[in-house]
Order: structure tokens, then sequence, then C-alpha cells
């Protein structure tokens, strides 16, 4: 495995013997904004080129984590110390990639970026031809009692659905307004693979996806990782915007909002789009080898509790302004620098006060939580062993706040010791203040679900101390809109890390909690472990 460069390693060192001094006896230890500050600070630094998956960036990201947890005492999780290799294999994306549509000598070309974006491997024979299968929105659910595919033999052709779930306005179907994992775009790649499918488009629109073209351009300029022990994955899958999807139904004599219309019944059927359809992207690929981090904190007893937040980010890619580093300071250095100052924190208090800590620096989150994945496959601490995980995720930069957001509380047991922990400071705890943009299908906490364990993501919330009523929440819609997966991601001056110190002294008396009581229950959730990679 590549080392970053010493100098490098060096610095990550100082930085990370610069520990507070240990808390008077018997009173919990604080979380320094300052501290948090200073890791946020490296590690958004143009220095580390935004974090990129198997990059020097990512490399020097993960030394630094390592220093934090030897410095401050923990035990290495890994394998063979404190870093957990991941292997994977990385597609590379096609510059050439293009979609040729055509019906009785009407011909159009699509253009990459524009109006598809293949986000997904490649295909060995280069192109794809045939034509295209509608299949409404890509879901198969027995429990929901939705099939969209009904018994279509889909094997090595080319499947167009719609991003989402029908229904978001009918609360008994699906989640409502709440998107499940049916409506989570890798879902309905993951279904198609195993159908046999050859590849599949999703229709984008910014309102169904969650986030604008921007992003999902931006994913085709970069390789696509997965598991290099992954079974089946969908040769070539991606989206297509939503202009691009009118031209290619209306080529073919539908339109666009009746099929929507359609799709939104139980009865509906697969519709065959009389189009001829050549899909070209070649596959070409390498190995990548990417690094968890983990380090572990004994306690008291059996029972354990992970704390994790990925550190990767996109790396240097399509520049917007001028500026290609992709620094992604809020998604996830934020979150990093809570994971590191708990980690300094926590192994200042005593052995019987807290149960065994293990503190997972995941990798590989933006290509679809495998660093995560990889973990519970093959975990530091045995799963059973593990009363609950706790996942941070682009963690509150802007103040303290009334409120904490806890999203995957009905899937977590362990969440009702986070009431007294509030009450004692005066917050109140909340759910997803966006439950449509579904979050809970999005982070490191849905491997750990899927995997049986009890895990949400938690996060300041959105009631902002000093600020009117609405701040924090157009605040958080600014960050969607502007700085999501885009350069603009970078330290900004209105931060304010007390925010940051705030989610780490609840998380710290949170676990703290969970050593002095009794052992959580699990609770089943099959919509999740039957969905397994």
């Amino acid at each position: 495995m590549t080392r970053p460069p010493a100098v490098a390693v060096r610095l990550a060192l100082l930085a990370a013997l610069s520990i507070p001094a240990a808390a008077p006896a018997g009173a919990p230890p604080g979380v320094d904004p300052a501290a948090i500050e200073a890791h946020v600070r490296f590690l958004a630094d143009d220095l580390l080129e935004g974090r990129g998956i198997g990059t020097r960036g990512g490399a020097l990201a993960a030394a630094y984590h390592e220093a934090v947890f030897r410095a401050a005492g923990l035990r290495p999780g890994g394998p063979d110390g404190y870093v957990q290799p991941v292997p994977m294999t990385a597609f590379l994306p096609d510059p050439e990639a293009r979609v040729a549509l055509e019906r009785g000598g009407t011909r159009t070309i699509l253009q990459a970026g524009e109006d598809f974006a293949v986000v997904n491997c490649g295909l060995p024979e280069g192109a794809l031809r045939g034509r295209p299968l509608f299949v409404g929105y890509g879901i198969e659910s027995a429990a929901e009692g939705w099939d969209d595919f009904k018994g279509a033999d889909v094997r090595g052709r080319l499947l167009v659905a719609f991003v989402n779930e029908p229904g978001r306005d009918e609360p008994r179907r699906f989640g409502g307004r709440a998107l499940t994992l049916h409506g989570r775009w890798r879902t309905k790649l993951e279904l198609a693979a195993r159908k046999g499918a050859a590849g599949m488009l999703l229709v984008h629109t910014d309102a169904d996806a969650g986030y604008a073209w921007a992003v999902a351009r931006s994913t085709a300029t970069r390789p696509t990782l997965g598991l290099a022990d992954d079974p089946a994955r969908l040769p070539v899958g991606g989206w297509i915007r939503e202009p691009a999807a009118r031209e290619l139904v209306e080529l073919a004599g539908f339109d666009l909002d009746e099929l929507r219309r359609r799709a939104e019944q139980p009865s509906f059927r697969p519709v065959e789009l009389p189009v001829s359809v050549e899909l070209r992207s070649r596959l070409a690929s390498h190995p990548v080898m990417g690094r968890n981090v983990v380090g572990v904190l004994p306690g008291v007893g059996e029972a354990a509790v992970v704390l994790t937040a990925h550190y990767d980010h996109l790396g240097v890619g399509r520049a917007v302004d001028g500026d290609s580093i992709y620094n992604g300071a809020a998604d996830n250095c934020t979150a990093s620098a809570v994971l590191l100052a708990l980690a300094q924190a926590c192994a200042r208090t005593e052995e019987a006060s807290r149960p065994t800590l293990v503190f997972v620096a995941a990798d590989a989150e933006e290509e679809g939580l495998l660093g995560s994945i990889w973990q519970t496959r093959h975990p530091a601490v045995p799963l059973e062993r593990v009363r609950g995980v706790v996942n941070f995720e682009m963690a509150n930069p802007w103040g303290r706040t009334r409120d904490l957001m806890v999203i995957g509380a009905p899937r977590a047991a362990w969440a009702h010791w986070l009431g007294p922990v509030l009450a004692a400071r005066a917050m109140r705890a909340t759910g997803d203040a966006v439950p449509e943009q579904g979050y809970l299908f999005r982070s490191d906490q849905l491997a750990w679900l899927e995997a049986g364990v009890p895990a949400a993501w938690v996060d300041g919330g959105v009631d902002y101390e000093g600020r009117p009523e609405g701040w924090g929440a157009a605040r958080r819609a600014e960050y969607r809109a502007h700085r999501y997966h885009a350069p603009g991601d970078e330290v900004d001056g209105d931060f304010d890390y007390a925010g940051l110190a705030q989610l780490g002294e609840v998380v710290t008396e949170l676990v703290r909690r969970m050593a002095a009581d009794g052992p959580g229950a699990w609770r089943d959730d099959p919509e999740l472990t039957g969905m397994k990679r």
C-alpha cells in the first residue's frame, strides 16, 4: 500500500498531539471547538486535494486519522494496525460515451454530460443496441405489493425508469413524502443487475433526485468504484436528463407525463419503446485500495458502540469557476472532526464509565458506502457485540441548536437514551427535516442497518440559538443547492464550531448512559436486512 509523504505524516502527527488536558475527576470531558476547527481546516485544505479515494490526498487524510487515534491512545482496530485495507475496482469514465436514438429515419445524438451521465461501469463489447424498456419506477417490493416488472424478461435490455417512488402524496404508499430504500437510485441499479439487465437510465429531475443535474454530471467525470469481491454489477447505468427523456419517449410515440401517470398505479406493466437505441460506453478498469482507519477504546462489559464518519470526498474533478478541488468541508470534514475530537475526549474518561468504543473513519462512502460495507463484513469487533452505531455526516458547522436531528431513530433501539441527555441540555430530538431527500439511505448508517445493526445518523437540528425561525432550514437548503458536491464546499467564514462541539458532547454523554444501562434491544428490519448487498 502506498504511503503518503513522510513530511505530511509528521504534520499530521504534530496536529494529533494537540490534545486537551484531562477533565477534572468525575466531570464529563469537554469537546473543544478550537480542536474541531483545527481538524476541519487541515482535512479541507487544498493540500489534500479533496481526499479522493485511492489518491495521495486520501492517503494523507487516512494518515491524519491514524495519527490522532494513536496519540489519543486508541488500540489498532485493523487487521495489521489502524488501517483496514478496502480492495476496490475503479471503472474509468468513457469521455466518448454516447447515446444515439433512431426511428423512421430520424436520428438524434444525446450529449454526454448535458443529456445523460453514465455512472456505472461500462460495456465489454463497447456498445448496447436495441429497444429500451420503460419499467415505471423500477421497483419490486412484496411488502408494498408493488411490481413494476410483472415478470418481464429484461436480460440484456436497456431499461428506463423514474427515480424516487410513486405516490409521494399518499401517506399509505411506501413512505409517503419520506423516501424509502426502494426510491434510492443505487437500489434500482442493483435490482436491474440482479435481473440481468444490460443497462438502466434513470430520469433525472432536481426534485425527484434530491440534487441538481450538476451533481449527477460530476460523477461521469471521475472513476466509479465498487468492492473488488462484488459478484454482480450492472454493465452500464446512470442518468438521463428529463428533457432528453422526453425526446426519447416522444420519438417512440409516447408522452413522458402520461407514462408517469401510468407508473403511479400498481397495475403498471412495462412499456416497449419502439426506438432503436445505441449506447456506447467502453469498459476500462484498474484496482484501487481504499483505507478505513479503525481505533478501539476498551470499556466495561462485552457491549460495543461504533462511532463512525467517512473522510473521503470527490477529489479533483470538473472545474467550476476555475476551481477543480472538491474540498468537502461540510461533507464530510465536519463529521470527521467530531469523530476525532470524540476519540480524544472519550480517551480521557475512565474505562468503567463507557462501553467499548470503536471509531471507524470510513473510506469510499461517496461511492456507495463501500468502506462501511467492508467494515460490516470484516468488523473490528463481532457484530453481535455492537449495541448501536452513531454515524456523523455533514455535521452542523453553523452554531449551537436547540434540537438534535436523528435520522433513523425508529430503527435504532438505542435512541431512547437520547431523551434524558437532551432534556438535561434543554434540547429536543427531531426527525429528518427533509425526509423526501432519503438521507437515511444515503450515508453509512445504511450499511450497518443492512447488516442488522441498529444505526442512526445524529446531527444538529435546524433551530439555531440566536437565529430567527426558519434560518437553519434556509441555511441548509442553500448548502444543498449551491455547495453540495461542488468545489464551493470549502471552509467558510461563517462556520461556527460551537455546534460541532455541542454534538460531540451530547454523544459523549449518550455513550456513557449506554454503558450504565442494560443492553439495548435490536429491532427486526426485514426491509433492510432482506436487501443486503
